[in-house]
């Protein structure tokens, strides 16, 4: 049967977008199909595109808010025109790719026009609208849909949440997508000291403290005033001095730079501390990209849980119920923000929210950004209080 060159897999993050890419890898190039097109599953191809670890099968992911020009043209199309170590098909998994910007899609566009033999680009897009649809036309579409609640649930409590309130809020506020239930999943951690006495490790807050954080911030912003703009700014993308409490972005990032770094002494001791230059670039470039996503991420998520508070605020001063509200288990919350800012106000703050994703995207300074923003919404508040 003819293999597509180019599929779009259109559907919430992380609704089996991963795992249909790895799939279609093993189908390709599997030496002992059950049937064609069907792979074995437990052959070492088919276990290693199961992993992503197979040479065939490459993800790109974005390394910033969009993804660069210099990657498509650099990674992506090199990649497509190099004939691969293994495998008899090539299959190149581009995450989030509504997130090219044009001159990306532009540079992209050309290799999808003219595509080299036995290459399969999959193209995760949660947006359709944010791609020309010079790309679309050139894809198969398969659409993927959202998870129902008892799906989220039972993801929920495999992920090891288990208190039932905090189960329900998980699943109300994935919408759909179980990507967010892996954050509000991670667990508190208690600070760790020396026999001195002294802070080793601060303590790390839970996904669910970090969610509560969020959607308090209007709260602190009233109480505190715009003095708190600062310092919430700093605790979401902040730089921590010795001794403070990591920011929600450090957090996130200690791990995958922590990861790059036991790599690359594994490599040293494979190679006798004396890795080449070039594998060593790659590594620690391929960490850079890495903390460049997640710096994105953890700030795209504090924007997008106040903007659901946001949504449910305005719900709320339209008249409606509290129990339609996806953050139902704190009424108190919500009205108080609602009356403080008004319908006009909310409206307002959702814009101000809006446009700062929109200037995170041309890759403006994360802190300034958000301080610019908590100090535009401590103003609207005060101003109707006044």
């Amino acid at each position: 049967a003819e293999v597509g060159h180019a599929w779009a897999l259109v559907g919430p993050p992380g609704v089996g977008q991963a795992q249909a890419a790895r799939a279609l890898a093993a189908a390709l190039n599997c030496p002992a199909p059950a049937a064609p097109g069907e792979p074995c599953g437990t052959c070492q191809v088919c276990e290693r595109c199961s992993r992503g670890a197979y040479g065939a099968y490459l993800e790109f992911t974005a390394t910033g808010a969009f993804h660069r020009v210099d990657d498509v043209r650099e990674r992506w199309l090199r990649a497509a025109s190099r004939t691969p170590a293994e495998g008899r098909w090539q299959v190149l998994h581009v995450r989030d790719a509504d997130r090219m910007n044009d001159a990306s899609a532009n540079a992209f566009l050309k290799g999808l026009e003219e595509p080299p033999p036995h290459v399969v680009w999959v193209l995760d897009i949660a947006d359709p609208d944010e791609l020309p649809d010079t790309i679309l036309s050139r894809c198969r579409t398969l659409r993927l849909v959202a998870w129902g609640p008892d799906e989220l649930d039972a993801e929920a409590l495999r992920l090891g949440i288990d208190d039932p309130a905090e189960r329900a809020l998980a699943v109300r506020v994935a919408l759909g997508s179980p990507a967010t239930l892996e954050r509000l999943a991670v667990p508190a951690e208690p600070a760790e000291t020396t026999a001195a006495g002294k802070v080793k490790r601060p303590a790390r807050p839970s996904g669910f403290d970090d969610l509560r954080a969020h959607r308090e911030l209007l709260r602190r912003l009233r109480a505190d005033g715009q003095g708190f703009a600062l310092v919430a700014a700093y605790a979401v993308a902040g730089r921590s001095k010795r001794g403070e409490a990591p920011s929600e972005v450090e957090r996130w990032t200690a791990g995958i730079e922590a990861a790059g770094a036991a790599q690359l002494a594994d490599l040293a001791v494979r190679y006798g501390d004396e890795v080449p230059r070039g594998v060593a670039k790659e590594l620690e470039e391929r960490t850079t990209r890495e903390v460049r996503e997640a710096r994105t991420k953890v700030v795209a998520t504090v924007l997008d849980d106040l903007l659901v508070w946001l949504r449910d605020c305005l719900l709320v001063s339209s008249g409606a119920e509290v129990a339609e509200a996806i953050h139902r288990d704190d009424p108190d919350g919500l009205r108080a923000d609602a009356a403080a800012l008004g319908p006009a106000g909310i409206i307002k703050a959702i814009d101000l929210v809006l446009a700062t994703r929109e200037l995170l995207e041309r890759n403006v300074q994360q802190t300034l950004a958000l301080e610019a923003l908590f100090l535009q919404l401590s103003a609207l508040a005060l101003a109707r209080r006044g």
